[in-house]
């Protein structure tokens, strides 16, 4: 997040939306944040492993934000006007050094710890290859259009770069509490928040600079699938 404050240039702060148009993102902004609740609460009824996870979210999070924006109408916030801020060529070379920088502290600094990866060597390496795939379709773009794209830039135009970001994150966080191995409430809530919370910032944050959707896109399929490329090379 340094790394993306620091490196110039960075698109300025969404503008405020206009008088006219905040009622109608105010609609939209609780119809989305019903839908992220909706889905987290019904992911942690479901439990991990569940067979019906991915379906749920694909209709909710596709479905969800359709019938929002649908009911609701109004121009997207910022639109191209705000994108063009940011010199063409910043776009793509802005949030590399926050990438990269984020990779190294992830899986090659003294930060990283081993990756347990003896639980997927049963498997055939096309299943793996399409796990793969699909996990890339349904979390790292699906999750990153919802969360980012529609839900954060909105709360944006309504409250600023911040409290979007602190808002959206732990909407984020909550939607992978089911993930989390049985044990104490407590520890549960920290992990989720300091893990899947803390990327929420970061992804969030990277966002609001830069307005990349691959950026946050690749770190979001790294965080989904790099630990398993030795299952492929060694």
């Amino acid at each position: 997040m340094l790394l993306a404050r620091l490196v110039p240039p960075q698109l300025p702060a969404l503008r405020p939306a206009v008088a006219d148009a905040r009622a109608t993102l105010t609609r939209q902004v609780v119809g989305l944040c019903a839908v992220a609740v909706v889905f987290a609460v019904l992911a942690l009824l479901l439990g991990p492993g569940s067979v019906w996870y991915g379906p749920v979210k694909v209709a909710l999070l596709l479905g969800g934000a359709w019938w929002a924006l649908r009911n609701w109408p109004a121009p997207p916030p910022g639109g191209r006007e705000h994108r063009r801020a940011l010199p063409g060529r910043w776009y793509w070379l802005g949030p590399v050094p926050a990438v990269v920088g984020w990779a190294w502290l992830a899986y090659h600094s003294p930060l990283a710890g081993p990756s347990d990866l003896s639980g997927y060597r049963a498997y055939d390496p096309m299943v793996l290859l399409a796990a793969m795939l699909l996990t890339f379709l349904t979390a790292s773009v699906l999750e990153e259009v919802f969360y980012r794209l529609l839900l954060q830039t909105r709360l944006e135009a309504l409250l600023g770069r911040w409290p979007a970001i602190t808002a959206t994150a732990p909407l984020y966080a909550a939607m992978h509490t089911h993930r989390i191995g049985a044990g104490p409430v407590a520890d549960t809530v920290a992990v989720v928040l300091m893990f899947n919370g803390g990327l929420g910032l970061f992804l969030g944050y990277l966002w609001s600079r830069y307005r990349n959707v691959w950026a946050i896109v690749a770190v979001h399929g790294a965080v989904n699938s790099l630990t398993l490329l030795p299952l492929f090379i060694g």
